[in-house]
């Protein structure tokens, strides 16, 4: 699930530049964007709506954005905050282990959390430290734990996804689709074809 600052009708207007079917679903103060299917319409390997989701940038008009997702039994939390230079923060917390370091993705710290989550966290910095070293429990726990400690909204919609009715289902429009797969066949070409020079 993806919670942002806008309005659903802006929301709705960004999800469909995307790649993922999702259902908008109104919330206080928030809006929340969850995948209506499993698979993105992207070709492999961008065809997981979960991972294709978390990836997005948000633009700087619906943000701050906090992303909640269990992903390969980790929770992966993605945070962008205000302003036109916000760079997309992750948080990975894994079984066993607690908060991890994934390479090549910038860290959210305790704070970018606590700055996008916005009122209300005032005196929780402690109980969120501590719940992202915890290492017992699973992904799902994790999320609605963290979501109860930053007064977030629809810890419903996380576990059980929304219902039918709930919301608005938002298709993406193919012709985005379309040019990101041919973007991405012609980067998979190029990349090919520097490899079979450099050998």
């Amino acid at each position: 699930m993806l919670l942002l600052r806008g309005e659903p009708d802006q929301v709705a207007r960004w999800a469909a530049r995307g790649l993922v079917a999702t259902r908008v679903v109104p919330l206080p103060s928030w809006t929340a964007v969850l995948p209506a299917e499993a698979g993105s319409r992207a070709q492999p390997p961008y065809d997981d709506a979960l991972s294709v989701l978390a990836s997005r940038p948000v633009a700087h008009r619906l943000r701050a954005a906090v992303g909640l997702f269990a992903i390969d039994g980790r929770a992966v939390v993605t945070v962008q905050g205000h302003g036109w230079r916000a760079v997309q923060r992750w948080l990975v917390w894994q079984p066993g282990r607690g908060a991890t370091r994934a390479p090549g993705l910038q860290v959210a710290r305790p704070a970018d959390l606590l700055a996008a989550a916005g009122a209300g966290t005032r005196g929780v910095g402690a109980e969120l430290a501590a719940l992202l070293r915890e290492t017992r429990g699973d992904a799902l726990e994790v999320l609605t734990d963290l979501m109860r400690v930053l007064g977030l909204p629809g810890d419903g919609l996380l576990a059980d996804g929304p219902r039918r009715d709930e919301g608005e289902l938002v298709e993406p429009d193919h012709r985005v689709v379309a040019r990101f797969d041919a973007l991405m066949l012609e980067e998979a070409r190029h990349r090919a074809e520097q490899e079979e020079e450099a050998q």
